[in-house]
């Protein structure tokens, strides 16, 4: 998810940019042995290895080499990219095809990662840190942090728009109207994705439709915002206006 609109209280008064409270425990440690990461440093420098390899398959597709590999003192292929038979590779442990343009992404290394820990004939928990069992939080204050449970804003008549590319905090004050959310997140050039802004009929589509729109998308080629993508699908009439 990236935008989200949310119907509170209209006289909801939270700072924009600062994560809701509500979506952030007050219980939460984390695990001093493994400072939060839930892995040991093998595990981590197993990481390591395999951003670097699964950044060679991208090499490899896109023929060229990463500056990264400049800097670092390889016996064969200083500053030369892999042949082609390196994707068959990275594309084998990450049990998909590489997005073209994106290389591989978090999961394919996850994928990758836990393949060679199998091929090493070791259990999945191998590299879990052994004081939190892999779930980086500090034991001492487990219990409460389990217990807690996350709450919305106050609901209520306003509209107000919010980012959820973290854990979620607003992006504009509360209004009245959703054509009042529309005109000021138009004229702050508020952003839909990264530096990118819209119109304010973009924006008013997506507020009076579904009321959110995920990140980034590609259509046709064309990388765009989930906000313009789904103006493009209303256009199209494949979204009625239900809101």
């Amino acid at each position: 998810m990236s935008r989200e609109v949310k119907r509170v209280a209209l006289d909801f008064d939270w700072p924009m940019k600062k994560t809701w409270k509500g979506y952030l425990n007050p219980y939460y440690k984390e695990c001093p042995k493994c400072n939060g990461s839930g892995v040991t440093t093998a595990y981590q420098r197993l990481e390591d290895l395999v951003n670097l390899l699964m950044l060679s398959g991208s090499d490899a597709k896109k023929k060229e080499c990463h500056p990264y590999f400049n800097n670092i003192p390889f016996h064969h292929t200083e500053n030369i990219y892999p042949s082609e038979d390196m994707v068959e590779l990275t594309e084998g442990l990450a049990g998909r095809n590489m997005s073209f343009i994106m290389g591989h992404d978090a999961c394919d290394r996850w994928s990758a990662e836990n393949k060679i820990i199998k091929a090493a004939g070791l259990p999945k928990s191998w590299g879990y840190c052994k004081i939190c069992d892999g779930e980086g939080i500090d034991s001492t204050i487990k219990e409460k942090f389990e217990a807690w449970k996350k709450y919305e804003p106050p609901k209520g008549n306003g509209w107000q728009m919010w980012e959820t590319t973290s854990e979620g905090s607003p992006m504009s004050p509360v209004f009245k109207t959703p054509e009042e959310l529309a005109r000021w997140l138009t004229d702050n050039n508020a952003s839909t994705f990264g530096h990118s802004t819209t119109d304010y009929d973009t924006w008013l589509n997506m507020i009076k439709t579904t009321g959110h729109a995920i990140s980034g998308v590609m259509v046709n080629g064309k990388v765009m915002s989930g906000v313009e993508a789904l103006n493009e699908i209303m256009q199209e009439g494949e979204i009625e206006n239900d809101r």
